[in-house]
């Protein structure tokens, strides 16, 4: 992945597409987004079973925790490239939802359209996967990627290692 070349094309993107950004046009500055097209997708094949291993989830839905986490940053062309830890008990009202992007209220009736913890809390009572780590995480949308691959995955993946995160299940929204 080119990053620097991504920076001079997203820089030049904002100058163009921040009017339209400030005036809620965002319906062809998404059009003209640089989007980074890698030249090989890294998939890992899924191997071992399910009953022995240790998920997680990754959401790109902007949840926080209401009453103990900043919301992500909606205003800006840029997004926010931080994440936001959740605990496998959080409950549908603790959550706030900070993201400018899509329509909030089916979600706000059912977390688990975008953070599917109930159901895979249920999965694990029923031995169907191993465990559902203690964590699970979210994001909000972001436009300026360099931070996200440069700082909060690589920090991501080395907490996912050291709690022994067998498979992550991502959910984009």
């Amino acid at each position: 992945m080119d990053l620097a070349a991504f920076k001079a094309e997203y820089e030049r993107w904002v100058e163009e597409s921040l009017p339209d950004y400030n005036a809620g046009r965002l319906t062809d500055i998404v059009k003209r987004y640089p989007f980074i097209v890698p030249d090989e997708i890294p998939w890992t094949t899924y191997r071992g079973e399910p009953s022995q291993q240790t998920f997680t989830v990754v959401t790109s839905g902007g949840l926080f925790l209401k009453h103990s986490q900043p919301p992500f940053e909606t205003a800006s062309i840029h997004g926010d490239p931080s994440v936001r830890f959740l605990p496998k008990t959080v409950r549908q009202d603790q959550i706030g939802f900070a993201h400018a992007h899509y329509d909030h209220s089916l979600a706000e009736r059912d977390l688990n359209i975008i953070l599917p913890v109930h159901r895979l809390v249920e999965l694990e009572e029923e031995g169907v996967i191993g465990k559902l780590a203690d964590t699970l995480y979210s994001f909000s949308y972001i436009n300026n990627v360099v931070p996200l691959v440069e700082e909060e995955i690589p920090a991501l993946i080395s907490r996912l290692e050291a709690d022994e995160v067998d498979a992550v299940l991502l959910v984009p929204v």
